[in-house]
């Protein structure tokens, strides 16, 4: 081999050998952001509960970035079951939703304000009046004020 040759070879091994490693750094510097990314928007999911006598109202929450979705259950005792899907927007500790609640063969929309408060959650209910097709609270910070405990999801 003449000294050309082998100073041609020792060239070529080297940059082969450290485009790897440039890519493996270029690669890590690219995945380290988007894992970050993916873990700050993996969604929360959250289970409330309240047990009033032989009343139940159950809540599933799920919390993605500002978007809130999930379930609510209100089973009262001898009385007609409201239940069904919501989704609206996280704002610091206040949910605002709107509740496709349905019972008594009817669905309906009912907007909820919900506030966390440490491992509870809370809204007011009362008497309802229909505007602009949603059944919104006629008294809105009045009325009967449900709080949900925190709870193991099932």
């Amino acid at each position: 081999m003449s000294p050309y040759q082998t100073l041609a070879t020792l060239f070529l091994l080297a940059s082969c050998q450290s485009r790897p490693s440039e890519q493996s750094a270029s690669e890590s510097v690219q995945t380290q952001p988007d894992r970050q990314q993916a873990s700050a928007t993996v969604p929360d999911t959250l289970c409330f509960q309240q047990v009033m006598n032989r009343d139940t109202t159950k809540l599933q929450l799920v919390i993605n970035g500002n978007l809130a979705t999930g379930y609510l259950d209100n089973k009262p005792f001898e009385k007609d079951r409201a239940r069904g899907n919501f989704q609206g927007s996280v704002s610091t500790n206040t949910i605002q939703a709107d509740w496709q609640r349905s019972g008594e063969g009817t669905t309906q929309i009912y907007p909820l304000d919900l506030t966390m408060n440490g491992d509870t959650i809370s809204w007011y209910e009362g008497e309802r009046v229909e505007k602009a097709g949603k059944w919104v609270l006629k008294e809105p910070r009045s009325g009967y004020r449900y709080v949900l405990v925190k709870t193991t999801c099932p």
